[in-house]
């Protein structure tokens, strides 16, 4: 699959400004990519020899109340933090090969718990309703993630003040598979609605967003041969949806 920013440079012909110091950027983000997750990697040791070590001391007679408490603490802490740091190394992995098949609700998941703790801090509930009978998808799972993440960062940006977000998985009909991402937040005006693909359009401060996430994800749902669609009011909230072929034969045989 081609890279979304270099099919906007062919289709474009020329690199804008704002291009050429996205692309740098995203250069100096990879780099930073490939160092954390050697960092993250020689954090995994330790933390077993903790997890280990708070479970052997769990097990000694004669502990107080206060210590057995504290030693649960370290024990659940540790491990929290030894699945975020394996959630971060499944981010930073080579890409699969392209048409690998892909459990979606796996997938789905992966990224809810990657993110679970930025919308606890938003006191966001994130709903989820997934059918378990699908058909594995012949797409790239971390493409997949990267498509996800833009969509539920987006949702959870969209209520400060706490919400709620579904997250849902259906088959449509035997051909394709549906996602939608939907949030109570604050909507989307007709005005963003109209440019809200677009490369480099954003509504967020200086700063603090490219422009570029829904623009790449658009690219890669359609490079999937799939569609996206949004649809907002204001004050009531946002909802997009996916749709996905699945493989032929698969189809065929449901």
């Amino acid at each position: 699959m081609k890279n979304p920013l270099s099919k906007y440079l062919a289709e474009n012909g020329q690199l804008e400004p704002q291009l050429l110091e996205q692309l740098a950027h995203n250069e100096k983000l990879a780099e930073l990519g490939r160092l954390s997750a050697g960092v993250i990697h020689e954090l995994n040791t330790p933390l077993s020899v903790i997890v280990s070590a708070a479970q052997l001391i769990e097990r000694e007679e004669g502990l107080s109340e206060f210590v057995l408490e504290m030693v649960a603490r370290i024990n659940q802490e540790a491990q929290r933090l030894s699945l975020l740091t394996r959630g971060i190394l499944s981010f930073a992995r080579q890409e699969e090969a392209e048409g690998a098949e892909t459990d979606l609700n796996k997938t789905l998941q992966e990224v809810i718990a990657f993110l679970k703790y930025e919308a606890q801090k938003r006191s966001i509930k994130v709903i989820e309703e997934l059918d378990y009978d699908l058909t594995p998808l012949a797409a790239n799972a971390n493409r997949l993630k990267q498509v996800f993440i833009n969509l539920v960062m987006n949702a959870l940006q969209a209520m400060e003040g706490g919400g709620r977000l579904a997250l849902r998985t259906a088959m449509l009909n035997p051909g394709e598979v549906q996602i939608q991402v939907a949030d109570t937040g604050t909507g989307i005006s007709e005005t963003t609605m109209a440019r809200i693909f677009e490369p480099f359009y954003t509504t967020k401060a200086p700063g603090e967003g490219t422009g570029l996430g829904l623009f790449i994800t658009k690219q890669i749902v359609e490079a999937l041969g799939g569609r996206i669609e949004v649809a907002s009011k204001a004050g009531k909230g946002t909802t997009f949806t996916i749709v996905l072929p699945l493989p032929s034969s698969s189809s065929a045989s449901r």
